[in-house]
């Protein structure tokens, strides 16, 4: 029996319509948007000893200045269960805050404006519900960093590993954000 189809087209676009450089430019376009999701969260101590390591003054300058962000006094907004204290005068370098508070930090406040880093508490295992929209954090217009701060065992089975640690965190932040935000994250259980 002879072949009726005269088309010249190749049978992939015949089925479904589409060129090959149409189905190339979908799959990027796919791999891109999977991207722009994912969000990398970095062990504060490796990241501050990565930067310090590094051959170039002025990253070396950064995990200077993150190191002393995390340890030492700053204008500080502490956001307790939704209520607003400064410490330090009312244009803070950081916001603490618990997992309770976190859409307070949606709000536009004009002391949110100088935020460098914003510190979230996390206390008990039943907090890693709670998520950051990173898409919101529109006041932030200095923000570099986030950091969860976790005092509870967030991966006791397996005794803290990083893997898990970060597969716990990484559900808590939504929206693609912005790709010059440094997600970080520490497990400083009190003894």
């Amino acid at each position: 029996m002879k072949n009726l189809n005269t088309s010249r087209q190749p049978r992939a676009e015949r089925a479904y319509g589409l060129s090959g450089a149409a189905w190339l430019l979908g799959l990027m376009l796919l791999l891109l948007t999977a991207g722009l999701q994912a969000q990398t969260l970095r062990q504060l101590d490796r990241q501050i000893a990565t930067m310090l390591a590094s051959p170039n003054t002025a990253i070396v300058n950064e995990g200077q200045h993150l190191q002393s962000l995390v340890a030492d006094l700053y204008p500080t907004l502490y956001i307790i269960k939704g209520e607003l204290s400064y410490n330090g005068g009312n244009y803070p370098v950081r916001v603490e805050c618990d997992a309770a508070s976190i859409t307070s930090l949606y709000q536009p406040l004009p002391s949110y404006s100088g935020v460098e880093i914003i510190i979230i508490k996390m206390n008990s295992p039943a907090e890693l519900g709670a998520r950051v929209d990173l898409t919101r954090l529109t006041a932030f217009s200095q923000l570099k960093y986030i950091y969860f701060l976790c005092t509870f065992d967030v991966c006791p089975e397996f005794n803290q590993s990083r893997t898990c640690v970060e597969n716990r965190l990484s559900p808590m932040l939504s929206g693609p954000g912005d790709a010059t935000i440094i997600m970080l994250y520490k497990v400083s259980v009190p003894s």
